[in-house]
């Protein structure tokens, strides 16, 4: 993958073969400090580039009863090669008897911040 630069403009050229297709990971966690932990652990392993930590009122049912709890959404940033290893990795240390970890595959986004991702993500 090569990043040209044409009157300010961005483009990214990919070599024949190659294709880089990007995902965000949308997760809730019952503690900042779950989320956080999780976070860390993935960005030591360099399966995602970032995670952004959101404090949320989630109303749901669960076991046929309306629950109301105050939860921490991740929204985490990584190559669509790394999804299953990272929602392989949340099952693992999750605290949740079934997590909340969906893929949200992006279409277009701004060229330097997806090669920044490419360059984090191994």
């Amino acid at each position: 993958m090569v990043l040209l630069t044409v009157d300010a403009t961005y483009y990214i050229s990919s070599f024949p073969g190659e294709s880089m297709e990007y995902s965000l990971i949308y997760m809730t966690s019952g503690s900042k400090r779950e989320a956080e932990s999780i976070a860390r652990i993935l960005l030591e392993k360099r399966q995602i580039a970032c995670a952004n930590l959101i404090p949320v009122s989630s109303l749901y049912i669960w076991k046929d009863q309306l629950q109301e709890d105050q939860e921490y959404v991740s929204i985490l940033k990584t190559e669509q090669r790394k999804v299953h290893d990272v929602i392989e990795e949340v099952k693992k240390l999750h605290s949740y008897e079934v997590p909340d970890i969906v893929e949200i595959p992006l279409g277009e986004g701004y060229r330097p911040f997806l090669q920044w991702i490419s360059e984090v993500v191994q």
